[in-house]
């Protein structure tokens, strides 16, 4: 699915160290770490026009199933 991000905007809060990332239009850079680019998102919009508060994208009416890449389900069970 498109999903596209509103509201977004870099975190504040102590991050893990990484690699600067200039983004277009960011007053300033973002931060690349072992796991994924360090943002917060406020919004989220799907496409077929419907937008929620991304707070409350894992309590939405609709349940859907997450499906893991071989290499995403070897890092959950390292994280575990």
């Amino acid at each position: 699915k498109v999903v596209t991000f509103y509201g977004s905007s870099l975190l504040d809060a102590s991050v893990p160290a990484g690699q600067e990332l200039t983004i277009k239009g960011a007053s300033r850079p973002g931060l690349v770490t072992k796991n994924g680019l360090v943002v917060l998102v406020r919004n989220l919009q799907f496409e077929d026009g419907k937008m929620i508060p991304a707070s409350k994208y894992f309590s939405a009416d609709e349940t859907t199933a997450l499906e893991l890449t071989e290499e995403e389900k070897k890092i959950a069970e390292d994280i575990r």
